[in-house]
Parts: C-alpha cells; structure tokens; sequence
C-alpha cells in the first residue's frame, strides 16, 4: 500500500468496564483515530451492529460484567471476519490467551496495565494491517473482475465470428425453405388438391403452422445473435439521461409486461447525464427489461432505482438497478446469466442471448454489470456506467494493475511477519 495511512478513514471501538480509564484512553486517542467507547460488551455488540463495516479495529477488556471480552470477539468475527481483533485483560495467565486465540481469533494480546502510548502503536499497526488487507481484497476483486471481463470479450468476440457466417450460411438455407412453405398452398391448388377432402386435413393445416411458426422463431433468433453489436473504436461521445433511457426501454416493453401484469415502480432521480452511445445505452435497457418482462413471475413486480455512484477507482457514475420478486435463481445459475443461450426460465421458445449482448454493452462503456439474488426473491441487476469513459483505464494497462497487486502483496506479507 502507498502514500500515508489514513487512520480516521475507519472506526476504533474500544471497550472497557473502567469508565475513568475508557474515557482517557478516548480523549488521548482521538487526535489520531475516529474512536467509539462502550462500558461493556452488550453495549459494544449494540454499536458495532448498527454499522459494522464502519470498524476496523476493536480492543476490548477480558473481565467485565456480562459477556465477556472473547465472547464479543467471538460475534464480531462471525458478523465481519476482517476486522481486526485486540484483547486486554490484567489476568496473564495461557488459559485466557488460548481462550482468546481460539475464540476470539484475535490479532493480538496486550497485558494490562498497557502504556497509552504503546497502545497507539498496537492500534496503529492494526490499522495498518486492516488498510493494507482491504486493499489487497479489493485489487484481487477487480482483478477477477476484469479477468472475467476479458473471458466475456474473446466469448463475444467467437460467437460474432461465428453469428456472421451462421447467419450467411442458414438465411440461405432457411429461405429456400420458407419460399417452399410460403408457395406451397398455391401449388396445391395449382395441382387440384382439396385439402378439405384429405382424410386428416387438420393434421396438415397443424403441421404447416407449426413449420411456419419454427421458420420465424430460427429467423427472429438470427436477427436476435446479428443484433450483439461489434465493438466501435470508440462511444459516441453525446450526453445521455439515464432515465430518459429507461423510459423508453420501458415503453419498447410495456404491452409485453401489461400481458403479464407486472407492475413497475419506477420513479427517476435526478442523475448527471453519462458519455455514451445513445443507441447502444437505449438497447441495453430494452434488452434487460424485456429480460425481465419475459422472466419474472405473472402478477409480479419490477423495482427501477437511479443514483450517481462511485464505481472502482473512485471514477463518478451511475449505478441502475433492476430487481424483481421472482422466480428466483440458485447460486450456480447466477453465475451462467449471462452465457450464451443461457435461459433464467424453462420456457423452449427463450434463446437468452439477450443479457449477453447487454453484458457487452455495459463492458464497451468501460462500466460493469452484475446478477445476483434479489432481496425481493427474484433476480438482481446492478448496473454501473462511468460518467465519461475516456477516463477509465483500458485492459491493456495490466502491467501497471499488476504491479499494484504485487505491491499489495508485498506489503500484506509484512504485516503477516510483523515488519
């Protein structure tokens, strides 16, 4: 990690039942840190609840009343393993230690009485530690993710390859076929044929809808796999409002959720307008709520949220998100969503190519898309767009992501040996 540390980026709580001692460590502490104070572990446990992933640190006492230090320990490591853990007790003998160590999984062990400047140093050490780990957490994070990012581009890269000369070599074939079907009535005519005097005359009508109805559905799939855009040298750069585009998303899709009766909630706020290729940002809804239209549950409901946010690297954007109320996806499912042909539904007729061609979408403006289960029960979209593109770093820069990551690395391996 470089640059100087920030220690008040995150909260210290400390914890002791000497209310006087507490209360000095606080006002002695508080110039470097962003210090919370508890007499004891139920009221420590009540304000690391109400915000958890504000701690980095706790330090608490042994021997209270009511629970004790290892047991407070104990439920922080359940609720949010990384953060760091340092006990305090007077009783210096190894039960208490491996009680501590076993319990608790603290990070270390101070004696009492502690010197309050050694324990800044405990404190600042830990910090350090907690600083470097959550770094280190979020590079190996957003190195996955553009791991995952490259592995979709050479996917959509193959199947446009592959899409230009299917679709050459089967609108061939298939026209042949749909002429044949489409004259083949008036040639039965021609050749004095009464299809009402067929002995199974319902058969024949059945059999040349269902031929019919297959022709289209192969075409409109066609039309469907040659619609996945190819990758422009660059966005156009035109400003686009976000809610405008959902809107007309949302009207492209609104007879198809009124068959289905799935209301939508959906009230615009008020965002900065992103730099995007308009069209490529009006497809991308389009094709994520007709996804949704056709996926989730008759009679449902289809949630719509808008906000500016910070995606990785601190760079300003917008985030959408679009969650239903089910059906829901298992685990293993989320993770194919967006795979070529993947389909949320057993319905025969769905082909799925829909969220791959959106997923290329989000990734061509250099923003990012994820799926995962809805609080409402059904599928989760979080979709982030960068408000100006151009200043995202591109893929190619992985020499300099890498030497982040090593030097993460490095510094983490430090910390574990205690440099």
């Amino acid at each position: 990690m470089t640059g100087q540390y920030d220690y008040k980026s995150f909260r210290v709580l400390f914890v002791d039942d000497e209310e006087q001692t507490t209360d000095l460590v606080r006002e002695y502490l508080m110039d470097t840190f962003d210090v919370v104070t508890a007499y004891d572990a139920e009221t420590a446990w009540d304000k690391f609840s109400e915000s958890p992933d504000s701690f980095a640190v706790v330090v608490t006492d042994q021997r209270m009343p009511g629970a004790q230090g290892t047991e407070l320990l104990e439920n922080i490591r359940q609720s949010r393993p990384r953060t760091i853990r340092i006990l305090c007790t007077a009783y210096a003998d190894i039960d208490a230690a491996i009680s501590a160590v076993n319990e608790g999984a603290i990070y270390k062990y101070i004696t009492k009485p502690v010197e309050t400047p050694e324990l800044e140093i405990s404190i600042m050490r830990a910090m350090e530690f907690y600083l470097i780990q959550r770094e280190r957490d979020l590079l190996m994070k957003e190195k996955l993710s553009a791991l995952q990012r490259l592995m979709m581009t050479d996917r959509l890269i193959s199947l446009g390859i592959f899409a230009a000369g299917l679709n050459h070599h089967m609108r061939n074939g298939l026209t042949a076929v749909k002429t044949f079907l489409d004259l083949a009535p008036l040639k039965l005519q021609s050749e004095d044929v009464d299809l009402e005097r067929l002995r199974n005359p319902n058969y024949w009508n059945n059999f040349y809808a269902t031929a019919q109805d297959s022709i289209a559905k192969v075409m409109e799939l066609l039309k469907e796999v040659q619609k996945i855009p190819e990758a422009p040298s660059a966005p156009n750069e035109t400003e686009v409002d976000v809610n405008a585009a959902l809107n007309r998303a949302l009207d492209q899709n609104r007879s198809e959720l009124a068959r289905r009766s799935i209301s939508v909630e959906f009230q615009p706020d008020q965002v900065p307008n992103v730099i995007a290729d308009g069209p490529m940002i009006d497809r991308l809804f389009e094709l994520i709520i007709k996804d949704e239209a056709e996926n989730a549950k008759d009679g449902g409901r289809l949630v719509i949220s808008v906000e500016k946010k910070q995606g990785n690297g601190n760079y300003d954007g917008v985030k959408v998100v679009l969650q239903d109320d089910g059906p829901g996806l298992s685990a293993s499912n989320l993770q194919c969503l967006f795979d070529p042909f993947f389909t949320r539904s057993n319905k025969p007729d769905q082909y799925g190519v829909n969220l791959l061609a959106s997923y290329f979408l989000v990734h061509h403006h250099s923003g990012s898309i994820i799926a995962e289960k809805s609080e409402m029960g059904g599928v989760r979209f979080e979709i982030w767009l960068p408000l100006e593109p151009a200043q995202i770093p591109s893929l190619g820069g992985e020499e300099a992501f890498l030497s982040r990551v090593m030097e993460a690395e490095r510094a983490w391996e430090k910390k574990l040996l205690g440099y």
